[in-house]
């Protein structure tokens, strides 16, 4: 059987190839749901085994074991399985994958391994302690190759800063809104949600809501939640909730049956048969027609609340056009959480400071003391912005070369200034596919990419008009939320994000010049 890949999927294998070459040992991917994960490690493997090499690829589900060997087999190659739960115990194949849990005090057992695959890497902890970190030892420290949708920890922390690192560099990122554009993802939604919880009323243990705390509100709001359902997904096709507590679980999956809605419950205690019959009997377990989800449980994890809203956004098929014709077009969240409120829009969320307070270089990327004045990496000037004309200037300048602002003198009126890294609040699940509003000025919203290199992209605006980005423009079309033409339709400007500010983007135009600009009123705005 042949095998498809997408783009994204072979330019993270290269990229990882191109790591190794450079002398990285621990390369990282961040790659979204829904992006084929499994088949981009299994063609890495791949590679590894064709230098005559031997690839261990761990997980720490039996489901995603299963997935991750079916991948291997697909590509032609020979994958054994290593999981308890499973009942095999393979040691010797070119390619094993395995529970980690299995297999972490048993490494001597699988003779020489050259790769290590850790899906979920998430996982790994900065400590020299934990399954992962005892395994990735006692095989000598073979390349370790970390593929995750969410490379930071629970409380934010990046997992290629900060002592003890699990991985060197993020190499490759395919996130959720270049999954959308390029149409291996639905767009999704939020609905407004009534009788959210009161996160003040919660308790915090180890940094995260404690689950019993959130039981008196949620159970007590089951009735009015559900009323919220039914109103919300009387047309959709599968509905999948999240709760805090077992506790909890069991009260409303109870609650809606008898309602009349036939509900399934899954826990981390389930019984293994139980779990696989109830999941097959919802959907599968990609849970790919998952139109309506339901958000009952608060968490101050960022990396938890994308795995949660992950799971609606999986298209039917594995592309855009096969979903819609299997009835699944978008997802829907309800958020009863107040999640979106606290972490704000899948495409503008970013990982808390690390305790080191690590900023980007604007040149190579790489991350830097807050004091620095000099990249450590690639030597440049570490800059910040002009308060007054939103300039890049060297990081300890006093007075702004390009305005002439005084930087002693503080901001310019007694208000508080908004920080540059502010969450929206209370947003669309994806802010970028709320309005699909015109700017200010001509710019155009770009709804989606289909196809993208260094030379050509191509894009959608949202009345389905197609445009070529060509030039210095084309490598910039993967993160491009907005685009300007001339009367002849050529492009010739685009607007980046500019990090998750919202009060300024980074406009480039057809010559290569970028500038920090104020975000443009969108016009739609304007008349309201």
């Amino acid at each position: 059987m042949s095998v498809t890949f997408r783009p994204h999927q072979l330019e993270a294998v290269d990229a990882i190839e191109n790591a190794f070459r450079a002398g990285i040992m621990r390369p990282a991917v961040n790659m979204s749901v829904g992006s084929g994960k499994s088949l981009l490690g299994a063609e890495c493997g791949r590679r590894e085994i064709e230098r005559g090499g031997r690839v261990l690829s761990v997980v720490h589900t039996r489901e995603l074991v299963e997935q991750n060997a079916a991948a291997y087999r697909l590509l032609g190659i020979q994958c054994g399985i290593n999981a308890a739960s499973l009942g095999e115990r393979t040691w010797r194949a070119p390619a094993i994958s395995a529970a980690i849990q299995s297999v972490y005090k048993n490494a001597q057992s699988f003779g020489p391994i050259t790769m290590l695959i850790v899906d979920e890497c998430h996982l790994i902890p900065h400590s020299e302690a934990g399954m992962y970190r005892e395994l990735h030892r006692a095989l000598g420290y073979p390349r370790m190759v970390g593929l995750s949708g969410t490379t930071f920890r629970l409380q934010g922390g990046s997992l290629v800063e900060g002592e003890g690192a699990p991985f060197e560099k993020i190499v490759y990122t395919y996130d959720i809104i270049d999954g959308i554009r390029d149409g291996y993802l639905v767009p999704a939604f939020s609905a407004p949600a009534d009788d959210k919880i009161d996160l003040t009323k919660l308790k915090v243990r180890q940094g995260e809501y404690t689950p019993a705390s959130q039981d008196e509100q949620m159970i007590a709001a089951i009735d009015n939640h559900i009323v919220q359902m039914i109103h919300h997904g009387r047309d959709r096709r599968a509905w999948l909730v999240f709760e805090a507590s077992v506790k909890a679980a069991k009260a409303m999956a109870a609650r809606l049956n008898e309602w009349g809605i036939p509900t399934g419950l899954v826990l981390g205690e389930t019984a293994a048969g139980e779990r696989a019959a109830t999941i097959q009997a919802f959907t599968g377990f990609d849970v790919q027609e998952v139109d309506l989800l339901v958000l009952r449980r608060a968490t101050k994890s960022l990396g938890l609340y994308i795995q949660m809203t992950g799971r609606l956004l999986r298209t039917v098929g594995g592309n855009i056009v096969a979903s819609v014709r299997a009835g699944k077009a978008d997802g829907l969240v309800l958020d009863f959480a107040g999640l979106i409120d606290t972490h704000g829009p899948l495409d503008f969320i970013h990982p808390k400071e690390t305790a080191l307070k690590l900023t980007s270089c604007e040149c190579c990327g790489a991350r830097n003391p807050t004091a620095a004045a000099n990249c450590w990496s690639c030597s440049e000037p570490m800059t910040k912005n002009c308060p007054l004309c939103l300039e890049a200037i060297r990081k300890y300048e006093l007075d702004c070369p390009h305005c002439g602002f005084d930087m002693r003198q503080g901001p310019r009126d007694e208000a508080k200034p908004q920080k540059l890294l502010d969450t929206p609040s209370g947003a669309a699940l994806i802010a970028a596919y709320k309005t699909g509003a015109e700017r200010q000025g001509g710019w155009l919203p770009i709804m989606r990419v289909f196809g993208r290199s260094d030379v050509e992209t191509i894009v959608a605006t949202p009345d389905g008009t197609q445009y070529t980005i060509t030039g210095a423009l084309a490598a910039h079309g993967r993160a491009a939320r907005w685009l300007r033409t001339n009367e002849t339709g050529t492009v010739t400007g685009v607007l980046v994000p500019n990090g998750a500010s919202r009060k300024s983007v980074l406009q480039i135009t057809s010559d290569g010049i970028s500038l920090i600009v104020p975000m443009p009123v969108a016009i739609e705005s304007e008349a309201a």
